[in-house]
């Protein structure tokens, strides 16, 4: 296999590591993007969990509705699902449909059967990865600008990653969920990742601290910042000339195409950030919410 220098974070100096033959083309550089962001970002950062619901359908668990701060809230959503479907079912089904849906408004299921199919709540780690430049940036593979589809469906594969690669995954995962105070079970056991979230962050008193909302592309959050830079600092802040004209600049930078990740700017530093979503997969589907997540109920 030929070998092509990459810079900070490449795998050993390949572009593609060795144990990715026999592996499609595109699934090929995603894998290589992942093991050299493995290595120049090795640490994990629990950013906390979200919630979803999937269906079990062949191959896998299709996730079927958004992501939700909490389990009651995905649950909320799974039950508007089934009752819209339940519009367009016939008789019996749409009676399963819909007393599926009253349960999981009337207490914490966290998996239903209905008219023959089968749901469950599934919860889903935000982890930042860090090194020695402080939080991962975007990835050259990561979807941008409008591309990027934030409630397209994804499938948790039965299988998983490549087992080197899930083994060193898992292995962070689960020191991030110790950290944190919420460790899993032993039942849930192969990660899978899911599309990445991004956010702004600022580097103050000498730490990254997140500065923004969650987007679904880099490209969105980069526009957030720009709109900050321009119209809030210079209205909230109220900046010295200097300053104002350090923001206004900086703005610029942000806004050339040129699909920059950071920008300094009157002493301040910005980075667009990117989040890494994982969720366990056992021998019988998705991890559900730990009784350690904060709840509704």
């Amino acid at each position: 296999m030929f070998g092509m220098t990459m810079g900070e974070g490449d795998a050993g100096g390949r572009l593609f590591p060795r144990g990715l033959d026999g592996v499609d083309p595109i699934t090929a550089v995603l894998l290589a993007d992942a093991r050299r962001a493995l290595a120049a970002y090795p640490e994990l950062v629990g950013a906390g969990a979200l919630f979803t619901s999937a269906e079990e359908v062949p191959g896998g668990w299709r996730l079927v509705r958004p992501l939700d701060p909490l389990p009651q809230g995905a649950r909320e959503l799974l039950a508007g699902l089934l009752d819209d479907e339940a519009l367009v079912a016939s008789p019996d089904a749409a009676g399963e449909l819909r007393a599926a849906a009253r349960e999981l408004r009337r207490r914490p299921a966290d998996e239903v059967s209905a008219a023959g199919r089968r749901f469950r709540i599934v919860r889903v780690e935000q982890l930042i990865r860090t090194g020695p430049d402080g939080p991962e940036p975007p990835r050259p593979t990561d979807l941008d600008t409008g591309d990027a589809r934030p409630h397209a469906p994804d499938l948790l594969p039965v299988d998983g990653p490549p087992p080197d690669l899930a083994a060193e995954l898992l292995c962070q995962v689960l020191d991030a969920g110790t950290e944190a105070g919420r460790e899993p079970s032993g039942d849930h056991l192969t990660p899978v990742t899911l599309a990445p979230a991004f956010t702004l962050a600022e580097r103050n008193g000498g730490r990254w601290r997140p500065a923004g909302r969650l987007h679904a592309a880099p490209e969105a959050a980069r526009e957030a910042l720009v709109t900050y830079l321009r119209h809030v600092v210079p209205v909230v802040e109220d900046p010295d000339p200097a300053d104002a004209a350090a923001y206004a600049e900086a703005a610029d930078l942000m806004a050339d195409g040129t699909r920059r990740n950071g920008v300094a700017a009157a002493g301040r530093r910005f980075r667009v950030v990117r989040i890494e979503r994982v969720t366990l997969l056992g021998p019988d589907g998705p991890e559900p919410p730990r009784p350690a997540d904060v709840d509704a109920r």
